[in-house]
């Protein structure tokens, strides 16, 4: 059912097809049954998560589909990016589909509805026990990237069980240099004013992107380590090529995501977690297309894997697939849980 779903779908330009996804999700019962196993709880920032494969963010950017996707096996949903106003994004055509390499490369800029509406979306969220993240970035038309960040960390911060701060996309003008260490530090600073204000502080999270040297990633460890962040998401899309052979992919502008992306993703996640030494939380996102893959992940150092591309090729089945396969490879490993493998392959 799930192959037949899935070509269908791939008749359309790949923008198309996401919306008609969405519809789908949003109006028509789902014949899955969310595959669950006691192995693959795990709790992480006083979040108890059902398993450790997410959605990650880009896939529900207005906060419309969230339930849906927990009921198709994922243990936990990111939604966004959001920005304070609505914003078209920029021009099409933008994301574009290559199916023998399973990649996609997307030039969308954070094209959403806002986050009046995404706050009136997140406010159905009725017996929903699955955490949500909320991640956010600027218009890209704002005057201050950083006062448009404060704004929405004071917005979304009652709705979220987390929230990301992503710094990290290749398709807003100047974003990227956020994450350099003097702007970063002061983003971080106003986005922790903001937190301390609330009764009940939720876990920050920062978005990261695969293309930075060595001495910023350990810049970034340096200050989150400083103000107490919660932890990373490694990493997003990757403007390089060069795990890409086709002149096609290499020519496309916009940021590449899917298999070609998990060889320099697992390399920063592996990095950082032998530097940090499991003092933080990490999230792995790049190229998981399988229970092998998000496994590796795991025992790289990552505490909650993150997918998005492969769902586009394989269908929505995938990720009780991949749970089903975590639950025999934490078994063959000698662990009673996914906990106890995080980090066991360094």
């Amino acid at each position: 059912m799930d192959r037949i779903l899935v070509n269908v779908i791939r008749q359309f330009n790949p923008e198309t097809a996401h919306n008609i996804t969405l519809k789908l999700l949003k109006h028509i019962p789902l014949p899955l049954t969310k595959f669950e196993d006691a192995s693959l709880v795990s709790n992480i920032n006083d979040l108890t998560f059902s398993s450790p494969i997410g959605m990650a963010a880009g896939f529900d950017k207005n906060a419309e589909v969230f339930n849906s996707l927990s009921k198709i096996g994922f243990g936990f949903v990111e939604c966004g990016t959001v920005t304070p106003k609505p914003q078209y994004g920029n021009p099409k055509p933008r994301v574009f589909r290559y199916s023998e390499e399973e990649a996609i490369i997307n030039r969308l800029g954070f094209n959403n509805k806002g986050i009046d509406n995404f706050i009136i979306n997140v406010a159905k969220r009725k017996f929903f026990n699955t955490p949500l993240g909320i991640n956010i970035g600027p218009n890209k038309n704002s005057i201050n990237f950083i006062d448009d960040y404060s704004l929405l960390v004071d917005k979304v911060h009652d709705c979220a069980d987390y929230i990301t701060i992503n710094i990290s996309s290749p398709n807003t003008e100047n974003l990227r240099k956020l994450q350099n260490k003097f702007e970063l530090e002061e983003l971080i600073s106003a986005i922790n004013s903001v937190v301390k204000t609330k009764v009940l502080q939720k876990p920050i999270f920062i978005k990261i992107n695969p293309d930075e040297t060595v001495e910023s990633y350990m810049d970034i460890v340096d200050l989150i380590t400083k103000y107490s962040i919660s932890g990373l998401i490694i990493s997003n899309t990757t403007i390089k090529r060069e795990d890409s052979q086709r002149a096609t992919i290499k020519n496309e502008i916009g940021g590449l995501s899917g298999r070609p992306l998990a060889s320099s993703s697992n390399k920063i996640l592996e990095r950082i977690y032998r530097e940090t030494k499991g003092a933080v939380t990490l999230i792995g996102v790049g190229g998981v297309s399988n229970g092998k893959d998000a496994y590796q992940k795991i025992k790289l150092g990552a505490s909650l894997v993150q997918l998005y591309s492969a769902l586009t090729f394989k269908g929505p089945s995938l990720v009780n697939e991949i749970n089903k396969d975590l639950v025999k490879l934490i078994k063959q490993d000698g662990f009673k849980s996914v906990s106890e493998a995080i980090g066991s392959g360094i």
